[in-house]
Formats: C-alpha cells, sequence, structure tokens
C-alpha cells in the first residue's frame, strides 16, 4: 500500500513539473515557430480551472504575465489582472478583466514610467479616469496635456506648458449640448471662452509653443463676425491691434520696439455687411507671427499698392494698381536688389519680364517673346522665342536630365487644337519628326508619357496606329483609330488628339 501511495505522488509530482514546464514559441508576428527561430516564448501553468500565461522576450526578460480560461495563442480569454513589460522589463500596462472584456482599472506607462492612463472600465464598456500626454519638443509634442473623463464623452482637458493653474486652455464637454473652451494667459489670468454652437460673444486665443505665450486674441459678436484682434510677439509686446464696430474700424501695426508702423482704416458696408479698407496699410503676417507675407497700401478705398514678401520675410515683389488695374510689377533678389520688372497696359503685360511661380515671360509691346519654364528644383524644363518677323514660336523641352527632348515651331496664333511641326530627339540626336494640326498627327511618328503610360503614334494614311508601353518598356497596347473621327477624352488610353503640354509632361529616361 506504501508503494503505490509513493508511486501515486511521484506521479503527481512529475505531472505538475511537466505542466510548468511547458514552452510554446513565436516568431515576431506571434505565431508559432521553433525554436531557433523564435522571438518571444511562452511557459504555462495550470491554476485550477485557469491557466497561468508568462510570455518572454528572446533573452527571458518577462513581456507578460496574467491568467486566462482559453490559452489558445491568438485567442486568449483573459482573467483577472494581466501585466505587460517594455523589453528592459518595466511596466508597460496592465488591465483588468473579465471572460476577456476589459472591465475595472486599466494603467499605460512611457518608457520613463510616467503614466499614460489611469482609467476604469465598466461593464457596458464605458470608462471614467485620466489621459496623460507629456511635453517633449523633440517629438513635435509641444504642451503637458491631462484629460480627466466623466464618461467617454464628458470630459474635461487642461493644455498647459508647465504649471496646471498657470498659462493655458481647457477644453470641457458634458457630453450633451455644452462643449466649450477656456482661453487663459500668463500666470493663470482669464481671457475669455469660445462656446462652440452658441450664438453668443465668443473669444479664440492661439498660443505660442515652448514656451506657452499667448499670440493672438480674437473676438466674436453674437453673428460670428471678428470685432477686435490682438497680436503679440513672443516677447509680450503688441504687435497688430484691430477693432470694428457698426460704423467702420482700424488696424494699427507696430514693430517689436513698439513703434507704429501702420494704420488702415474700415468703413462698414450694410448692404454686403463687411467692413471695407479704406485707407492706410494692411499688414499680413506669417503663420507664426515673425514676418510679413504681404503689405497692401489703400488710397480711397482701392488697393494702389501691394507688397509681397518670401518666407524669410525678404522683400519679393511690389505690384502698383491705378483704377483696380495692374500698372507695374517689379520683382527684388532676397538682397534687396531690383530683379526686374514688367509693365502693364490694360491690364495685360505689356514690357518687360513677369515672374510666375517657375515661370519666366519676357514681353515687348503687349507680345510675349521669350519663355522659359523651370522644374521645382530650379532646372530648366522648356524654353520658347518668337521668330523676326513674329508669326511663330520656336520651343525647345528638355528631359530630366538637361538633354533634348523636342523641339517645335507652332504659330503665335493657335487654332482650336495645337498646331506645330515636332523633332524629336533621342540621346542628343534628333530621332524622328511629326506634324500636328489642331490636334491631330497629319504625318511622321511621336512618342510621348501620358496618364496611360509612354505613348507612341504614327500616321499611316487615314489610320493612326496607337502603341502604349509600361515603365518598364513593356508593349501593353497596340492598336490603330481612324484620323478623323477622334474626339477629345482625356481619360481614353486610345486618344489621339495631342496639344503642347503632352510634350511638356515629365520623362522616362528611355524616352
Amino acid at each position: 500500500m506504501k508503494k503505490l501511495l509513493m508511486s501515486a505522488v511521484f506521479a503527481l509530482v512529475i505531472n505538475i513539473h511537466a505542466g510548468a514546464q511547458q514552452k510554446i514559441y513565436f516568431d515576431e508576428n506571434w505565431q508559432k515557430t521553433t525554436q531557433d527561430k523564435m522571438e518571444f516564448y511562452r511557459e504555462t501553468e495550470n491554476k485550477g480551472k485557469l491557466t497561468l500565461i508568462r510570455d518572454f522576450y528572446k533573452n527571458g526578460t518577462p513581456q507578460m504575465e496574467g491568467l486566462v480560461s482559453d490559452a489558445t495563442p491568438g485567442s486568449e480569454v483573459y482573467e483577472g489582472k494581466i501585466t505587460w513589460y517594455t523589453p528592459e522589463g518595466k511596466v508597460m500596462s496592465t488591465g483588468t478583466f473579465s471572460g476577456g472584456k476589459q472591465v475595472g482599472a486599466a494603467k499605460s506607462f512611457d518608457a520613463q514610467g510616467r503614466i499614460l492612463e489611469d482609467l476604469m472600465y465598466k461593464e457596458d464598456g464605458t470608462f471614467t479616469g485620466k489621459i496623460f500626454t507629456y511635453k517633449n519638443p523633440e517629438e513635435m509634442s509641444y504642451l503637458n496635456i491631462v484629460t480627466t473623463y466623466d464618461s467617454p464623452d464628458s470630459f474635461q482637458s487642461v493644455g498647459y506648458d508647465e504649471d496646471p493653474k498657470g498659462i493655458r486652455y481647457e477644453i470641457i464637454s458634458d457630453g450633451k449640448e455644452k462643449y466649450e473652451t477656456r482661453f487663459y494667459g500668463d500666470k493663470g489670468k482669464y481671457i475669455g471662452t469660445n462656446h462652440y454652437g452658441d450664438s453668443g460673444n465668443n473669444v479664440m486665443v492661439g498660443y505660442y509653443q515652448d514656451p506657452m505665450k499667448v499670440s493672438k486674441i480674437e473676438k466674436q459678436d453674437k453673428d460670428g463676425k471678428v470685432t477686435e484682434t490682438v497680436i503679440y510677439s513672443k516677447k509680450g509686446e503688441i504687435l497688430q491691434e484691430e477693432k470694428k464696430n457698426k460704423k467702420g474700424g482700424y488696424q494699427k501695426t507696430y514693430d517689436e520696439t513698439g513703434k507704429q508702423i501702420g494704420h488702415l482704416t474700415y468703413l462698414y458696408d450694410k448692404e454686403t455687411n463687411e467692413y471695407k479698407p479704406q485707407d492706410g496699410e494692411d499688414y499680413q503676417f506669417n503663420y507664426n507671427f515673425i514676418s510679413f507675407t504681404a503689405i497692401t497700401v489703400y488710397k480711397n478705398g482701392v488697393a494702389v499698392l501691394n507688397k509681397y514678401f518670401d518666407e524669410d520675410g525678404k522683400l519679393s515683389s511690389e505690384q502698383v494698381s491705378e483704377d483696380e488695374m495692374t500698372q507695374e510689377i517689379r520683382y527684388y533678389y532676397p538682397d534687396g536688389k531690383l530683379k526686374g520688372a514688367v509693365t502693364y497696359k490694360d491690364d495685360m503685360p505689356y514690357d518687360g519680364t513677369l515672374y510666375e511661380g517657375l515661370s519666366e515671360q519676357q514681353y515687348k509691346n503687349g507680345i510675349l517673346v521669350h519663355s522659359k519654364f523651370f522644374t521645382s528644383d530650379e532646372k530648366l524644363k522648356t524654353e520658347t522665342k518668337i521668330n523676326a518677323d513674329q508669326t511663330l514660336y520656336n520651343s525647345t523641352v528638355y528631359d530630366e536630365n538637361g538633354a533634348i527632348a523636342y523641339t517645335y515651331s507652332h504659330p503665335v496664333e493657335q487654332g482650336e487644337g495645337f498646331t506645330a511641326q515636332i523633332v524629336q530627339y533621342a540621346k542628343g540626336k534628333a530621332a524622328s519628326k511629326a506634324v500636328v494640326k489642331d490636334g491631330v498627327l497629319e504625318s511622321g511618328k511621336l512618342k510621348y508619357k501620358s496618364e496611360a503610360g509612354v505613348k507612341e503614334l504614327e500616321r499611316n494614311g487615314k489610320w493612326i496606329i496607337i502603341k502604349i508601353y509600361n515603365r518598364d518598356g513593356k508593349l501593353i497596347q497596340d492598336s490603330k483609330v481612324l484620323a478623323e473621327t477622334q474626339e477629345p477624352d482625356t481619360y481614353n488610353a486610345s486618344n489621339t488628339l495631342i496639344t503642347e503640354s503632352d510634350l511638356q509632361y515629365e520623362f522616362y529616361e528611355y524616352l
């Protein structure tokens, strides 16, 4: 009898030991794998009707620990408190579960051990508690934010720099109709409130970041119309103030020393319900109020001068107007030197060079005589010159390597469609010629990039042969259409109508 009892106890110990030592290996995606390929592994131990799971990183550091009622990998049913760990062995998060459903306390922490979530989940899936975000300018997070939830829809969120009772904003929602933002300035002084969806008077406040400072205060009337605006520098000085009433208003602009540099008056127009600038200078700041993007000068309600500035606040151009018509535009280099100018006649360019975006256009007596278009990295893309008798434009198109891709001549006065004599180049030499009239290929062969791929058109009698190649140069379409039956349809791969923009598309190297 004693021998049988000893054998039973020994067998029980062996079974318990074997259960505790059971291991399952997982790859980086938590799929079962072999020991030599594993990134994680799991040890399980029976705990009555439940199973204790201990997951580990490859190096043996704990990854997760807790009880489950179903230990099937990928379908675990958690029970009670579950704890997850970082690769360094610190607690990353904890949660409380019942039948796999999160119920009870839940916490999570960042890499420094600071709490990120401190929540309490209810049976219905709702929760109460707090969520924390910490200031970290290196990761573009410039404020500390604490959000306190009474329910998922009823909460109060406070964004602050260092002191939660100092300069800050508060967002408050009752989960029903109330949703408002309260704004505070230096030392926690109350500024005003914006009531969302409320027709009452509202206040909007903007802030500089790191450190948090008031940048702009805007007051609105019950109709949502801005009646008062003040812009501040990072040092707290007023840069611009604007006030409006039922008759009109004014705007004053100052430099950082407090010296007034601009004054603008407004007149209220009852018919349009708008404030119209009358006399003075309208200074328009960039998004961070460091410099100006534009200055518009008004006389008797009409803009007579517009000054535009680059992203560094340097004057880039001036536009002179008279009777609401442009008279002249002057362009400047960043060092302030004159880059060029163009005069206007009847509100159209007349003499000089017009600079717009990535283009330069030179005019003489109202005629465009020379133009250049550049790529975003300032490489010459196309150049066009007028001939001596001013009847034809001669254009050259360059590929991304600066080599000539096309040359073509086209009349100054175009008809209904693109008309040109085109020479296409390959490896620096003329490869093929084509004649296009009103967008229709009349003779020759032309290859160009399109939405459908690289398209090659060739005229053969009354037919136009179409070949389309993919990026790898593989032929994906070979067809033909009657030249006289084409209708403009840029979305149709078989469209054969040619436009000037087709020749100025981006190029593949093998074109």
